[in-house]
């Protein structure tokens, strides 16, 4: 399995410019975010579009929610892992993974756009909103007790990044500066307990990278394969400094549903030893995104 720090070693490593994340941030609040207060106590469905078609298939009976269908419970915007493209479809490495899950199941994907924190507690699950929960969900003794996790799909780091001008060399750095964390995440259990920090919290991470890019504060602590994809290449920003906490990403179920995530493992090893999740973070993460690359085709022609 190719790990988040292995990817941002690479020269051809071509993520997202921050100010196109605080776009589809903007844009995904237009469309709805799953939040109860929003949509009157019922979770959002989204139409999920996968960049890395995939042909794995398992012999295994699973029972789901809704009969013909795998609901998945994602916090939406969450690029690169799931977010709006220009046409209003969900799209992510984690959608190409939820794609593929359904695929080998021969079931229907449905995407149930769900709340982070809804998510990482367990509540959506034990609520019955959706089968499984797939939103870059780094995999934590206390969300064990809540959840069921498959092994894991993609190893990651935390990070730090900061603005150019911030004078930010190490988190040594980080007394009495103003730092940016999402809520209930890792990232800001790290910066509070480990780091002892007093830190601002943000709904999701398209509101904390916006947060940065306003001057609300200097720096911000999260995952890897969330800040140094959609840092870019812009200058204002530095990444400063890889933590190694040794993270590594589920999918989650019910703890009653052994069966769903025994056959979750059994498509992820598939899709390992057939190359398939490869070709999957090749996508996200090694390349220009979708957006991009149709960008450049418009400019040549």
């Amino acid at each position: 399995m190719t790990s988040i720090q292995q990817m941002t070693e690479k020269p051809w490593l071509k993520p997202l410019a921050l100010a196109s994340i605080a776009a589809l941030a903007l844009t995904a609040c237009g469309e709805g975010n799953g939040n109860e207060e929003d949509n009157g106590g019922e979770e959002d469905s989204a139409e999920a579009q996968p960049e890395v078609e995939t042909d794995v298939e398992i012999d295994a009976e699973v029972e789901t929610l809704e009969e013909g269908v795998l609901q998945i419970c994602s916090d939406v915007p969450y690029p690169p892992f799931e977010y709006y493209d220009a046409d209003g479809n969900v799209v992510g490495f984690d959608i190409d993974i939820a794609t593929a899950i359904s695929d080998a199941l021969g079931l229907e994907l449905e995407i149930i756009e769900s709340s982070w924190d809804g998510i990482e507690s367990g509540v959506a699950l034990n609520a019955e909103d959706c089968d499984l929960a797939i939103s870059g969900m780094t995999i934590t003794e206390e969300r064990a007790g809540n959840m069921l996790f498959s092994e894991p799909y993609l190893d990651d780091n935390l990070g730090l990044l900061a603005t150019a001008d911030s004078g930010i060399s190490s988190t040594d750095d980080l007394e009495d500066i103003p730092v940016g964390v999402q809520a209930a995440t890792t990232g800001h259990d790290y910066a509070e307990e480990e780091l002892g920090l007093d830190v601002t919290q943000y709904e999701d991470s398209g509101l904390m990278l916006q947060g940065l890019d306003a001057g609300q504060v200097d720096a911000i602590v999260g995952n890897i394969s969330i800040i140094g994809y959609q840092a870019g290449d812009d200058e204002r920003f530095e990444f400063v400094e890889e933590i190694d906490t040794g993270e590594q990403l589920g999918i989650a179920a019910q703890l009653e549903n052994q069966d769903l995530i025994d056959a979750v493992d059994e498509i992820l090893a598939e899709l390992d030893s057939s190359s398939a999740l490869e070709e999957i973070e090749d996508a996200w993460f090694r390349s220009e995104t979708p957006e991009e690359a149709d960008d450049d085709a418009a400019e040549e022609d």
